[in-house]
């Protein structure tokens, strides 16, 4: 599999300069240093790096493309290499193709014509897959789960009973989607477990990473904003609402009725106490402690946390006192 950089040009609709007709057979990082491959450079600080390198061409912004290399130009380098990387993806699983003989299906359940559903995957009463939706093997789809087109859904994931999925949602292997929430009440010195009756909503273009979490509401809906992405081993617990665009990273844990707003970023580790409001515009760095409401939008750091100069100014001092 291999294009010239000119046809990658024309595709892509973005200028070249130099020689189109060197041919890419992939694409790499700049410390990769592959030959007949394709990098990007997004700061002029790398361009004697790449300048230097074996890699063939580049993606470059328009104010610095690099020096005695064929380029591509564009104001966004790292986002056109991605969707040049899309071209060199290989096969995920051959094996996957229509409805595997050993799944499990429910005869009152509906699969679309060209969907498609992997091995040993068990799917159960009154669920709906819709059109180009890709399931991978040993997956368990529990009763009444509703799931949109172009979904993609890997091996070992688990969606408990009315989960709803919108249009090209990504689960990564491992994913755990409508477990009950962590409920209980004291009786008698006992715990007593509270009935979990709600369900898990997600939206249109959510990823959500291997082995993450999201419970189940305790009477209404846990729900996640379309286009919003959550890395590995992160936690949502029950009654959780996560606006649009967000980026959570991984190990964030969000505790009960959080109420998140649209492109908030959690970064690794960050968590949350329960029934707490974050607005708009928000971002927490990492192992981030938020105890209260956020209604300012801006950036956030610290244990509990305050606005990130506040708290480089607290630090810096702690640091000073102890000279």
């Amino acid at each position: 599999m291999s294009y010239l950089l000119s046809d990658l040009a024309k595709k892509f609709e973005v200028m070249s300069t130099g020689d189109g007709s060197t041919r890419i057979e992939g694409v790499c990082g700049l410390s990769d240093d592959k030959k007949n491959h394709l990098a990007f450079v997004s700061q002029r600080s790398l361009l004697a790096s790449a300048s230097t390198s074996q890699i063939s061409g580049f993606i470059s912004h328009p104010d610095f493309p690099v020096p005695n290399k064929p380029n591509l130009v564009s104001e966004n380098p790292e986002y056109l290499i991605a969707k040049i990387a899309t071209l060199f993806a290989t096969s995920k699983l051959t094996a996957l193709d229509a409805i595997h003989p050993s799944a499990i299906i429910d005869e009152t359940s509906y699969i679309a014509a060209n969907a498609q559903i992997g091995a040993h995957t068990v799917i159960g009463a009154n669920v709906s897959i819709s059109e180009g939706t890709q399931i991978f093997p040993n997956v368990v789809i529990m009763d009444r789960c509703k799931i949109g087109a172009n979904c993609i859904i890997y091996p070992n994931c688990t969606l408990r009973e009315d989960t709803i999925l919108g249009e090209r949602v990504v689960l990564q292997a491992g994913v755990s989607i409508g477990a009950d929430g962590f409920g209980y009440v004291m009786n008698n010195r006992k715990h007593y477990k509270i009935p979990q009756l709600g369900k898990v909503v997600i939206e249109d273009d959510v990823e959500i990473g291997a082995n993450s979490t999201i419970d189940r509401a305790r009477f209404n809906e846990t729900r996640v904003g379309k286009g919003t992405k959550i890395d590995n081993l992160v936690m949502l617990a029950h009654n959780v609402k996560v606006g649009e665009d967000c980026l959570i990273v991984s190990q964030v844990g969000i505790s009960g009725s959080t109420q998140i707003g649209d492109r908030v970023v959690l970064a690794g580790q960050v968590g949350t106490v329960g029934h707490i409001t974050i607005t708009d515009d928000v971002t927490v760095l990492g192992k981030g402690g938020v105890t209260k409401d956020i209604r300012t939008p801006g950036t956030y750091a610290g244990m509990p946390i305050k606005p990130v100069k506040v708290w480089l100014r607290a630090i810096a001092k702690l640091y000073r006192s102890l000279k």
